[in-house]
């Protein structure tokens, strides 16, 4: 009788604040803020700490033709042409990158070259993520929210002026190796490792000419046409100072296991 009462009752919650939100509950538990003012969740199966990211329109891409104008970059590549505007929903996006703890408390084993718990997991593709996530409950963010994210409020190359030994480990600073998740400084949003370290798969399917596509610009957009690639983000420990800018995007194969990644999760209630 007390199962059938307590069943009940959940399907009562369930209905009133709606499946999606019940959902949500039960895998996030709420924080509080962070420094930067945005409200923190922490997901209760694995730990991990995501930041709600709230919705916006932003510029997304880069040129280098005005620099008066949007996302001005002096080394753009041509897939990250044209600068477009792009509206976003709110997100849940890791407030780090996934660690090789985190990981190996989901999958039960470490793929990373270089070992140790609080180091991003490494060496893992786009299809491990995809296993990760189905797991957790989770996803990979998409392409603009991941970049969204990484500006966090600004169209600089670096998402803000900063310098780029401050937020991130690249070529010059990472000693040919990487590094334990949020050693360095945080974005506005309160994000750390947005640039550098290992870089970051994303849920689209990449596309060289999608910029500048209609379909770019929708709200919300994710590309699911493209030669089979998929983007990842963010640069590496072993990348310039170039290779790290926030409107950098490349396509991998999704067995390739030269990359990490961040966790996310949307729609949210």
């Amino acid at each position: 009788m007390c199962v059938v009462v307590v069943g009940l009752g959940v399907v009562g919650v369930a209905g009133w604040l709606g499946w999606s939100h019940l959902r949500f509950w039960w895998l996030f538990e709420p924080l509080g803020r962070n420094e930067q003012g945005y409200p923190e969740f922490r997901h209760r199966q694995t730990g991990v700490i995501f930041v709600r990211v709230p919705g916006g329109t932003f510029w997304m891409g880069a040129q280098r033709e005005d620099k008066n104008a949007p996302n001005y970059d002096p080394a753009p590549r041509s897939d990250e042409r044209p600068v477009h505007q792009v509206e976003l929903s709110p997100f849940l996006i890791d407030k780090y990158e996934v660690s090789q703890g985190e990981w190996v408390q989901v999958m039960g084993s470490n793929p990373s070259d270089v070992k140790g718990p609080d180091l991003p997991v490494a060496d893992v593709s786009w299809n491990d993520c995809q296993e990760f996530c189905r797991k957790t409950g989770l996803r990979l963010p998409t392409e603009a929210q991941w970049e969204y994210a990484c500006r966090a409020g600004a169209d600089r190359s670096r998402g803000e002026t900063v310098r780029i030994g401050d937020v991130a480990w690249c070529y010059s600073n990472s000693g040919e190796r990487t590094h334990p998740v949020g050693e360095k400084d945080a974005n506005a949003f309160g994000l750390h490792d947005m640039h550098g370290n290992v870089f970051e798969w994303c849920e689209d399917l990449y596309d060289a000419e999608y910029y500048g596509k209609p379909e770019a610009s929708e709200k919300d957009p994710l590309c699911t046409s493209g030669p089979g690639l998929r983007v990842s983000r963010g640069g590496g420990w072993y990348e310039p100072e170039t290779g790290c800018r926030s409107a950098r995007r490349l396509g991998f194969e999704r067995p390739s296991r030269s990359i990490g990644f961040r966790a996310a999760y949307w729609p949210l209630p």
